[in-house]
């Protein structure tokens, strides 16, 4: 369901521009979506790159300018919308070493503070990261399949309206925001959690670097290790690490 939003809110977004464009004869458009205004648009359409390692791109949509520019775009949901696509091997890419390094720290947590028993039901475990770090996770490189300019949070089901007047077309429910103040201006945090609901605490388990994967293979699937993504919030009782 989460991959048919995305191709949802995607699709959306292109159609939007698409049709502003054409209805203003083919010419440029301004894009206008919270405080940020992207004049002189010309089209939009679905980057289809991918990741050094063959994972899904960090870039889901391209606008073009009529400059010739080409602007990438994050498109995320508004509810804790998880950012830096690829998850470890993304991650990595970014900023090398940081993944392995919470990895290292939440297993160190959940073994020595919280005293976890192989078996028991693993918490999903938050670290924060610094500020030089996150802008390069938020704006990625090209190995990764960025980077952006802009970080698109909104409404799965996208619902735009073209000011023939003004020349605008306006996203509602919506924030654009340029990728490096979207880092600046969140706290941002990685999140681990099981793949399966029946996934428990194993604490000999690891990858092939020897880095603790935590999670026990999942008896129903097969899942063998845990998902990070990175997000802007956290519940008030998280488990946080530091990193």
């Amino acid at each position: 369901m989460a991959g048919e939003s995305a191709e949802r809110q995607e699709n959306g977004i292109v159609s939007s521009i698409t049709a502003a464009v054409r209805a203003n004869k083919n010419n440029p458009i301004t894009v206008v979506a919270g405080k940020t205004k992207i004049p002189g648009v010309t089209k939009a359409y679905k980057f289809t790159g991918r990741q050094q390692g063959g994972s899904e791109p960090y870039i889901d949509v391209i606008f073009e300018t009529i400059d010739k520019k080409k602007l990438g775009l994050s498109c995320k949901g508004k509810s804790a919308p998880s950012l830096a696509g690829g998850g470890l091997s993304g991650l990595e890419l970014a900023v090398p070493g940081i993944a392995k390094k919470f990895m290292k720290a939440a297993f160190d947590h959940l073994l020595k503070k919280l005293k976890l028993n192989p078996g028991d039901k693993v918490p999903d475990v938050y670290g924060k990261i610094g500020s030089n770090d996150k802008i390069k996770i938020v704006v990625g490189n090209v190995k990764m399949g960025g980077p952006i300019d802009y970080m698109f949070v909104g409404i799965m089901d996208v619902k735009a309206k073209y000011d023939k007047d003004k020349n605008e077309l306006t996203f509602s429910d919506t924030e654009i925001t340029p990728a490096k103040k979207y880092a600046q201006t969140h706290e941002l945090y990685f999140r681990l959690r099981a793949r399966r609901e029946d996934q428990r605490f194993d604490p000999t388990s690891k990858d092939k670097d020897g880095s603790p994967k935590i999670y026990g293979k999942s008896p129903s699937r097969g899942d063998s290790a845990g998902r990070i993504v990175v997000q802007d919030k956290v519940p008030n009782n998280a488990v946080i690490v530091n990193i």
